[in-house]
């Protein structure tokens, strides 16, 4: 991305090379990192002309409420080892423009502590370790704190074959909840704590001590899919982790249609990996998804200039969408579908 950092030359300088590393990297050969990029630009746009455009909405519905834009802000762990505003920064950010934001639960600041400076639009972000007792303690104060749904990621039953990870030996140096005392764990050891036994059965559990609407993340087969919705999920994030589990599986933009479909609108669908554009949001939307998670671009914002670099790229991010519904000739985010689309 031309505009703002993309997570490479001096960054690394800025971060450190473990920091860097694990933010930017993917698994394996990271050949799933990068088509998650790429896959967006072999979805082309065919634009209609002479369409009325002087006035544009950018907002859609997702859960149940109006969001201002169809741009969220995905969970991100560690921040504080990207810049000192690390969560509270980014979660200020996602309030100045009206952008949902989701937290994740390997925070480096307290979700209390995070929902003082966050919209009311928060989400908190759910992974199962085998202390089952720390993960619903996390749910418990996310309740308390007045966060708006749960995203319980459902793909990560081990951590995938990070070689970044494993050259640098990044540790995480700061208090987490599997780590409150902040003694310095490589990812390896942090990522030992998941468990791997974690299966449907398991949904309800979270979902009744929760008492908020259940999205399921980690999504990329329809048949999963439409189990989700049949077990009570409140919606599905179509995911591949950001190209960090599994090498060479499908992209958010290959698995989208056959997930809408799946789903037929009886549950919210929000698509990540590879977003980088305005234009890639409205590409999501065109392919059916209610809304597109963001994750390193503000990473990136975060880490050059704290709350105020994630602001500018979510500002940016929500520009560039309002550009391309003028010139797509569609004057309302929601309207977008796929007759705006060419498939190469």
């Amino acid at each position: 991305m031309s505009s703002w950092p993309d997570g490479t030359g001096d960054l690394e300088d800025l971060l450190g090379a473990g920091a860097h590393g694990y933010f930017a990297g993917g698994a394996g050969d990271e050949i799933t990192l990068r088509a998650n990029e790429t896959s967006w630009s072999d979805v082309r746009l065919a634009p209609r002309v002479l369409v009325d455009v002087g006035e544009r909405d950018l907002s859609v519905d997702v859960l149940g409420r109006r969001r201002s834009h169809p741009v969220v802000v995905a969970p991100m762990a560690y921040q504080r080892h990207a810049h000192e505003d690390a969560e509270r920064g980014t979660a200020r950010a996602a309030a100045a423009t009206g952008s949902t934001f989701v937290l994740s639960s390997q925070t480096t600041t307290s979700p209390a502590d995070v929902a003082q400076v966050a919209g009311p639009d928060r989400w908190f972000q759910l992974y199962v370790f085998k202390d089952r007792q720390v993960s619903l303690d996390l749910v418990a104060e996310a309740k308390e704190s007045g966060y708006e749904a749960l995203v319980l990621t459902v793909d990560f039953p081990v951590a995938g074959w990070r070689e970044r990870d494993r050259r640098t030996g990044f540790s995480v140096t700061h208090p987490i909840a599997l780590n409150p005392g902040g003694a310095p764990l490589t990812t390896e050891q942090i990522f030992a704590m998941h468990d791997p036994t974690l299966t449907w059965d398991d949904v309800h559990t979270f979902a009744e001590a929760a008492g908020m609407p259940l999205l399921l993340k980690g999504i990329l087969r329809p048949d999963d899919a439409a189990r989700a919705v049949d077990v009570g999920a409140a919606g599905v994030i179509v995911s591949n982790h950001g190209g960090r589990q599994l090498d060479t599986v499908l992209t958010g933009a290959e698995a989208l249609p056959p997930v809408v479909e799946a789903v037929d609108g009886r549950a919210a669908v929000l698509v990540d990996g590879g977003i980088r554009r305005g234009w890639d949001v409205a590409k999501a939307l065109c392919l059916g998804a209610d809304a597109a998670l963001v994750g390193r671009p503000v990473l990136w914002g975060l880490a050059r200039d704290g709350a105020a670099g994630a602001q500018a790229v979510l500002e940016q991010l929500v520009a560039e969408l309002d550009s391309t519904l003028a010139l797509l000739g569609c004057p309302r985010a929601e309207d977008l579908d796929a007759s705006f689309l060419v498939r190469r």
